[in-house]
């Protein structure tokens, strides 16, 4: 008997995702938006580069972001605010022959009795499906099979929901006193009823001797009545009084969000 082993990786990009430099999917991000009882379709764009074929097979999943900005992927239709059961594409399966492209179409149906101010979620996988080449190579022994699985999460906003507002609930340090790996942590709550990306940046002034120092940005996106927090890292050996400044730059708005706290480290 032969025994196979899987590897599934996921590599994600800014605005595509990429499987070995091979594949490409673009956008990896659906927003849908309509009225209750309406149809609305999108399409996503497969690109493949290499010499091979691929072949996905698609399934659903639902997903919600804990605190601390972990993805959880759920049964579809598990969670509160799943609208898996609505997404539909004329295919369960998918051939990306090599050096070529495939456009899916995938289809909503907004139900009748949709809510007129909740944002549901889902996520739509492509499972990459081993062929005959695959498992050949794996025919002696032990093999390894590398597969893919790439994921396009499907928004949809109702029509009325156009708030957007991000609110800083607290600043802290969270590491323990006289740590090496000293952090702060940064609490957000979306306040608004839509989908939020965001920038959040963190710097830090010493009140004693006005030397700045400004962290690495980091990226957000959250559903609305959601809590997320982003913890920075402190230069090693960091001492004295400072004065620490959260800033939030929420994309397509030109207004921020602003909190201060007061630190000795």
């Amino acid at each position: 008997m032969h025994k196979f082993i899987y590897l599934f990786i996921f590599i994600f990009t800014g605005s595509s995702l990429l499987l070995a430099q091979s594949i490409s999917m673009s956008p990896t991000r659906l927003f849908f938006t309509g009225n209750p009882g309406e149809k609305v379709a999108q399409t996503v764009t497969l690109q493949n580069s290499s010499d091979k074929d691929y072949v996905f097979n698609l399934n659903y999943k639902d997903w919600i972001r804990e605190e601390d900005g972990n993805k959880v992927y759920l049964d579809a239709g598990s969670s509160k605010t799943s609208n898996a059961s609505w997404v539909s594409t004329l295919e369960n399966t998918v051939t990306v022959p090599a050096r070529s492209t495939k456009e899916i179409v995938v289809t909503m149906q907004i139900p009748a009795n949709a809510s007129k101010s909740a944002v549901t979620n889902s996520m739509l996988f492509f499972t990459q499906l081993p062929q005959q080449a695959d498992q050949a190579r794996a025919q002696n022994g032990i093999g390894v099979i590398t597969l893919f699985e790439v994921g396009l999460h499907i928004f949809y906003t109702p029509m009325g929901n156009n708030i957007k507002s991000l609110d800083i609930t607290n600043i802290s340090e969270v590491s323990k006193e006289n740590a090496t790996n000293r952090k702060v942590a940064v609490s957000i709550h979306n306040d608004g009823n839509t989908i939020n990306d965001a920038t959040v940046e963190f710097e830090l002034t010493n009140t004693d001797n006005g030397k700045e120092i400004k962290l690495p940005a980091i990226s957000i996106s959250m559903l609305p009545d959601t809590n997320q927090t982003v913890q920075f890292s402190l230069p090693e050996n960091i001492s004295g009084n400072f004065l620490g400044v959260a800033i939030i730059k929420m994309a397509g708005s030109n207004d921020l969000r602003v909190g201060e706290k007061n630190f000795k480290f």
